[in-house]
């Protein structure tokens, strides 16, 4: 078999190229810092990079849902706690109203300072989260929660939905709680005959028995009074259950996305060291070659002949 020059020169020029592309795409490696550089390098290795990045953006996604989460009870929070404050001296109030050394002029004292609370509990009733979104108007978070209707009486106007909003892949928690819920109301017997009577409908009717002196409805309202500064607590516990979990799902992500940037590191970032030594014997077998073949090519029959 005769290998001619030409045919001596295209397989020594087709393994240099070959040889420098590999040095090229060694040194891209390098510069980039990632093993696969194009998905046809390494299918599988491309697709669990993919799956591995999609999962760690998850994360980030329920991360940001859970920030939302926490700023969202925060205001909750805040709100139910003030609110359950004026509570307790709404209640100071009625117990002090069921005495029977007080005065008229004393009871109109007590009644305006009742329904000054009264409007203070319906401000926090309604109050907006950063967002200025209704804090406790369930879904209808545009919509004021506690507003008077046509006959002057304060009534809610939210929904009764809860928003779920995705804190891991099988995992939901509240955002919200509705306000009649929060500001729950009482059921109240009147002759035999019960009726569910609204939060601030209580207060009204305390301030209203204040000024008609009113001594059976004073101790009804004491009662009811007392009902729903004992519902607040509930509401506030009920929010700061939720604060606990929301905390305890984030310390879950934070090694769930720890895990995965581990995992996707291991998959798609360069071993320096490995790359770097394995580029530096590259060059030199292409070195080498170059070399060999400069040294092939200026032979002639005479150098054989000699």
């Amino acid at each position: 078999m005769k290998v001619s020059t030409s045919q001596i020169f295209d397989r020594a020029t087709t393994q240099m190229s070959k040889q420098q592309a590999k040095v090229s795409e060694m040194q891209t490696q390098l510069a980039t810092g990632k093993q696969v550089l194009r998905p046809s390098d390494s299918p599988e290795q491309a697709a669990l990079i993919q799956r591995l990045s999609t999962a760690l953006n998850r994360q980030d996604s329920y991360a940001s849902n859970l920030d939302t989460i926490n700023s969202r009870l925060a205001a909750e929070e805040a709100a139910l706690m003030t609110s359950e404050d004026i509570m307790q001296r709404v209640r100071e109030l009625a117990v002090q109203g069921n005495s029977d050394t007080l005065s008229t002029g004393d009871r109109r004292i007590i009644a305006t300072e009742v329904r000054a609370l009264r409007d203070q509990l319906v401000s926090l009733a309604n109050a907006q989260d950063v967002s200025g979104n209704y804090v406790f108007s369930g879904s209808m978070v545009r919509s004021q929660p506690f507003a008077e209707d046509a006959s002057g009486n304060l009534v809610y106007q939210g929904d009764q939905n809860r928003m779920l909003v995705d804190v891991s892949d099988q995992r939901q928690l509240a955002l919200n709680r509705p306000g009649n819920e929060a500001f729950s109301s009482v059921i109240r017997e009147t002759d035999g005959i019960s009726e569910r009577v609204g939060f601030f409908d209580v207060i009204d009717d305390f301030a209203t028995a204040l000024l008609s002196e009113d001594s059976q409805q004073l101790q009804n309202s004491l009662a009811e009074v007392s009902d729903l500064t004992l519902n607040l607590a509930v509401s506030i516990a009920d929010v700061g259950s939720r604060m606990n979990t929301a905390e305890n799902q984030a310390d879950s992500l934070a090694d769930a996305k720890l895990r995965y940037q581990t995992l996707l590191s291991g998959a798609e970032d360069l071993d320096y060291a490995s790359a770097i030594t394995q580029l530096t014997s590259e060059i030199m077998s292409l070195e080498a070659g170059q070399s060999s073949f400069a040294k092939i090519s200026q032979l002639t029959l005479f150098d054989y002949i000699r």
